[in-house]
This record gives C-alpha cells, sequence and structure tokens, in this order.
C-alpha cells in the first residue's frame, strides 16, 4: 500500500496496512464458438421441400380446435379417402377428383375395414342410449366379420411385398374374398333388418353391445340382483299388509259400528283437519317465539324493575309526608315561641325602664 494511502488510513480501525494491495481485474470472456444453420446436418426423414402458399392454406383453412366428434368423423372420413386416393395413384401423378375415379379391389376392402371400425367407435358412443334384448348370434357374426376383414387387409398387402421380391401379386383371389365379404355383410342387413324396419345396422350392432356389455358387467349384474332382491322384499310386504288389510276387513264386517260411534269418528276426523292446518304454522310459530324468547325475557325483567321502582316512590312518599307533618308541628312551635319571647322582652323593657326610673331617682 501506497505512503499516500497507508498516512491516509492509518487512524481507522480494522484496516490491515500490513497486507500487499488487492487490484480487481476483468473478467476473462469466454468466446462461444455457434454453430451455423448451413453446418447442421439434416436427417434424410425431413423434407426440406418449400410449400406454395395457397397450397398450405386450402390443407388447414378447414382446420380448428374446437369442433364436434361429426365434424371429426367426416374429416377422418376424407382424409382417408384422400390417402386411398393418392396411395391407387402409381409415380408423382397428381390425384383426380374423388367422382372420376374407380374403386379398386384394394380400396373396397380397405373401405371395409374403415367401415367396421367406425361401426365398432359407433357401438361404443351409443352403449348408454338404448336397451334391447341381445342377438347373440348377430354379434358373433358381426366380430367375424370384422376377423375376416382384418385378415383379408393383410392378405391385401402381400401382393405388394410380393412384387417388390419379383412374385406376381394375387390380385384375383382377393378380388373374389372381398365379393364374398360384400355379400356376406349385404346378408347380414338382410338379416338385422336395416331396409325394412329403418334402423341402420350400426345402431342395431350399438344395441347388442350395450346389452352384451350389461350382462358380462359383473357390477351391473350385482346391482341387478340387488334391485330384484329389494323388489321381491317389497312384495312380500305388499301381500302381507294386503293380507293385513282383509283380515281388518273381514274383523270390521264382523261387528259393525253403531251410527253414534260413526259420529265420534266424524267429529274427530273434522278436528284433525282443523289441527292439520295449524300444524303447518306450529315451525314457524315455534320459531319466531324462539326469536322473541330473549326479548320477553328482557321485558319481564323491565317491568320487575318498574315495579321496584314503583315501591321506592311509595316509600318516599311516606317518608315525605312523615317530614311534612315534623315541618308543621315545627313551624307551630316556633310561632308559639315566637309570641313566648315577644312577651318577655316587652316584660323585660318595662323592668329595665322601672329600674331606670329608679336609679334616676336615687342619683338626685
Amino acid at each position: 500500500m501506497s505512503a499516500s494511502v497507508v498516512s491516509k488510513y492509518a487512524n481507522l480501525p480494522d484496516i490491515d496496512t500490513e497486507q500487499p494491495d488487492v487490484y480487481e481485474t476483468p473478467d476473462a470472456v469466454v468466446e462461444e464458438v455457434g454453430i451455423e444453420d448451413d453446418e447442421v446436418p439434416l436427417s434424410e426423414d425431413i423434407s426440406t421441400d418449400t410449400v406454395p402458399t395457397d397450397t398450405a392454406a386450402a390443407r388447414f383453412r378447414a382446420s380448428a380446435g374446437d369442433v364436434d366428434g361429426r365434424s371429426l368423423m367426416t374429416r377422418y372420413q376424407r382424409s382417408l379417402l384422400r390417402t386411398l386416393q393418392l396411395e391407387s395413384l402409381p409415380g408423382d401423378i397428381e390425384a383426380v377428383a374423388s367422382a372420376q375415379l374407380v374403386e379398386t379391389a384394394e380400396q373396397r376392402l380397405r373401405r371395409l375395414v374403415y367401415e367396421t371400425q367406425e361401426l365398432r367407435a359407433q357401438v361404443a358412443r351409443e352403449n348408454a342410449t338404448e336397451g334391447k334384448q341381445p342377438r347373440v348370434a348377430l354379434m358373433h357374426l358381426v366380430n367375424g366379420l370384422h376377423d375376416e376383414l382384418a385378415q383379408l387387409s393383410i392378405e391385401a398387402e402381400q401382393p405388394a411385398v410380393e412384387k417388390a421380391q419379383g412374385v406376381e401379386p394375387r390380385t384375383k383371389h382377393m378380388v373374389s374374398d372381398v365379393s364374398d365379404v360384400e355379400k356376406r355383410v349385404a346378408g347380414l342387413e338382410k338379416l338385422v333388418g336395416a331396409g325394412q324396419s329403418g334402423h341402420s345396422l350400426v345402431n342395431t350392432v350399438g344395441r347388442l353391445r350395450q346389452q352384451m356389455d350389461v350382462l358380462s358387467d359383473p357390477q351391473r349384474v350385482d346391482g341387478i340382483q340387488r334391485r330384484i332382491k329389494q323388489v321381491l322384499l317389497d312384495m312380500d310386504q305388499l301381500e302381507q299388509a294386503h293380507k293385513t288389510m282383509a283380515k281388518v276387513a273381514d274383523t270390521a264386517d264382523a261387528g259393525r259400528l253403531d251410527p253414534r260411534t260413526i259420529r265420534r269418528i266424524d267429529e274427530v276426523y273434522e278436528k284433525l283437519a282443523n289441527v292439520d292446518a295449524l300444524v303447518e304454522l306450529a315451525p314457524a310459530t315455534a320459531r319466531r317465539l324462539q326469536t322473541l324468547a330473549r326479548l320477553h325475557a328482557d321485558a319481564s325483567g323491565v317491568v320487575a324493575r318498574v315495579a321496584r321502582v314503583q315501591g321506592e316512590q311509595e316509600s318516599v312518599g311516606e317518608e315525605m309526608k312523615a317530614m311534612r307533618e315534623v315541618a308543621e308541628g315545627l313551624m307551630s312551635s316556633v310561632r308559639e315561641n315566637e309570641v313566648t319571647l315577644k312577651a318577655n322582652v316587652s316584660h323585660l323593657d318595662a323592668r329595665i325602664a322601672a329600674l331606670s326610673d329608679r336609679l334616676a331617682a336615687l342619683s338626685k
């Protein structure tokens, strides 16, 4: 530390002037090594092609955050149809309108698989809406149809693999299987009666699926059993009550009441009607009395205080009357004493005058 600094801080406490000087140095600057965007390696799965503005607007114009289930289902159907159209076209040929396309066997198979999945989804949504007697055979037939469609979809994907391996695809066999499946679907709709009754196959299968779920759910079955037991107990009690009433009726028929007793009973019923009208007012009256109970207690205390004050006023009045009598007696005695005192003073004056006359006579 320099001499000037030492002399400046020499008289200050807690200053160590014998240690070497310490100077602050700026922090070392760390150079950040950045990677340019052009140097970042791109994955082969990432497409860097630019999308035209019109194409992007047409693609995402109908997108919205809050939509209902039906709109989502319609949009999914359109996207699935678009996917089928694009997959059915070779190379870079653009897709044309859906009305100008001819549905191939593979597309029909995919459509049937999608309709079966949609059928199951709609059945799951309509489980809590309707309930009728289940058709077990029909449910097995629907499940078998779905399994066969899944198997056909797997077989339909094999020709592409065989074609890639140099094997000729089995298109004719797949077309026959799809035709068979369509015939079975038509027979199923005919069995259900979708065209005659006006009910769709989806609604019918939904009702059957709901009933099957109810029968296969142990909790619901236990609840139904408990309700049945409760109903049986209620029916037993009702039957016992009917028997008791029948016995009472027989007893009443055996011993008829006389007209006088019947008249009294009628009078009692009339009085009970009046009492019933008062019973409805009783709770409100009771609550009102409970509210006014404290007021009544305070009022009774005030009445007691007023009575005590009246008693004290009467006693004070009697004392005042006695004091008034004493004062009147005192006034009468004072007047009598005044008369006596005046008489004594006049007599004393006369004697003094006589004495003064005698003294005057003696002095001569």
